[in-house]
């Protein structure tokens, strides 16, 4: 198992999840097996179970529940993936077909129910009130971010607020989860678990950011799905919103016009892009970005020093370090 750079301190631990979810996907319904494995061994750093270990081993967890309760918010996470290609008619996920696109839609949304269905059931078996009552709102969140998203599909005037609103439900909230869970698990006090909470946040913030900023900058196989999608969609993001005040009339009516066209040629997608890079929108999306990611490795400094706080803090740098 190939295993990112900052997690080779719990690299034991990411093996004995891997484990766990192949015992998590077990069905004698063969469209599970084939669908969940394929989508779940597709690639992915595995964030979110790494950053639930890490979480935990600031403290002194109960490893036996530590690593189910880990791998149920990837499974979580995997699940939000099937469904959001389904909703987004997206036909590549990490530069490879979409499960969507290799089994149909139907078996990708009830394989990501499933899915949902055993993250649930470890979370009460294995994380205890506290820590099932925090996934269950983390799963709220990214439903009705999605739902809110689509809301606001082509609305140009999209506020700072709902696009933090958005992205806070949509992302964040799953990986606040996660440091959160890690910290409940292994005995942190109220402020620690909340600290901990809030560097989950802040690192959300700050990986959406540049998420968003790479969809006007990079390729399609640098970031594994069509670069300019978020155009295509008629999602307004934090690039586009960073340069509006400094657009002509003119040019909003333009983009107005074509964030609400049904299939959007190249030319109209490339237009945005290049508009919104020449006005500095993808400059002051990295800085925001950092200033988040400062903010998230502020919070975990009055923690004393281990090889897990120091593997944080490189999961943080790495948020506005990467090319992908």
């Amino acid at each position: 198992m190939k295993i990112f750079k900052p997690f080779e301190v719990i690299r034991e631990e990411l093996q004995a999840c891997e484990d766990y979810a192949r015992k998590l996907l077990r069905s004698d319904v063969k469209s599970v097996l084939e669908t969940g494995g394929y989508i779940f061994n597709s690639g992915g750093k595995r964030v979110r179970p790494g950053l639930t270990i890490l979480s935990g081993k600031l403290f002194k967890p109960d490893q036996t529940r530590l690593i189910p309760v880990a791998i149920a918010m990837e499974y979580i996470h995997t699940a939000t993936l099937l469904h959001d290609d389904i909703v987004d008619g997206a036909s590549l996920r990490r530069g490879k077909p979409s499960a969507n696109a290799v089994y149909g839609n139907d078996v990708a949304v009830l394989v990501g129910d499933y899915m949902f269905a055993q993250g649930v059931s470890t979370f009460a078996s294995f994380g205890g009130v506290e820590v099932l009552q925090r996934a269950l709102d983390a799963i709220r969140d990214m439903s009705e971010g999605e739902l809110k998203q689509l809301e606001v599909i082509g609305k140009f005037d999209l506020s700072e607020e709902d696009y933090f609103d958005i992205i806070y439900r949509k992302t964040a909230s799953l990986l606040s989860t996660c440091c959160e869970a890690g910290a409940i698990i292994g005995g942190a006090n109220e402020e620690e678990k909340l600290s901990l909470r809030k560097f989950g946040r802040y690192i959300g913030y700050a990986f959406q950011l540049v998420d968003d900023a790479f969809d006007y900058v990079s390729d399609e196989k640098t970031i594994g799905k069509p670069a300019g999608n978020d155009i295509r969609e008629g999602k307004v993001t934090y690039p586009l919103i960073a340069v509006r005040n400094d657009l002509s009339k003119v040019e909003m009516e333009k983009i107005i016009h074509i964030l609400n066209m049904n299939n959007p040629r190249q030319e109209d997608v490339d237009y945005i892009r290049k508009l919104v890079l020449e006005k500095g929108g993808v400059g002051k999306t990295f800085a925001l970005a950092k200033s988040y990611v400062e903010k998230a490795k502020n919070l975990i400094s009055p923690f004393g020093e281990s090889m897990y706080k120091k593997s944080l803090l490189e999961i943080a740098d790495f948020i506005v370090a990467r090319t992908f």
